[in-house]
């Protein structure tokens, strides 16, 4: 899972095997760790949110985007791209966009391994 994070801009990248877990166990998660009890974390999860638009929140310390179970499906199983949303809160709005995580068209030499699990990139299909 890949985060992205500009200003009030969320994104999110899940390859094959984040979708997959996110699908079947209801939640993918990771970490930016500066110790061994210091971390920032994030999460995408199954959970209540309005058809089509994942919603962020920021609880108990994490990042967390839910997406509905249906949505999760019909996009793990389908050639949709992503979700773009944006979401109202207190004092403005905050653009969350989840989408699949694609292989790199000219990723450099010795980084092949970060595509291992990434979707084929349409760019690439004959």
């Amino acid at each position: 899972m890949k985060l992205r994070i500009k200003g009030n801009s969320i994104r999110i990248r899940l390859d094959r095997r984040d979708l997959k877990a996110l699908v079947e166990q209801g939640r993918v998660d990771d970490a930016l760790r500066f110790g061994p009890d210091l971390a920032f974390t994030y999460a995408v999860a199954i959970g209540p949110a309005p058809r089509e638009r994942p919603r962020a929140s920021y609880e108990d310390g994490r990042l967390v985007i839910r997406i509905l179970a249906e949505d999760a499906a019909g996009w793990l199983a389908g050639d949709r791209v992503g979700f773009d949303h944006r979401q109202d809160v207190d004092g403005g709005t905050i653009r969350v966009l989840i989408e699949k995580d694609f292989a790199c068209i000219d990723r450099p030499a010795g980084e092949a391994d970060d595509d291992a699990f990434a979707f084929p990139n349409p760019s690439l299909s004959c």
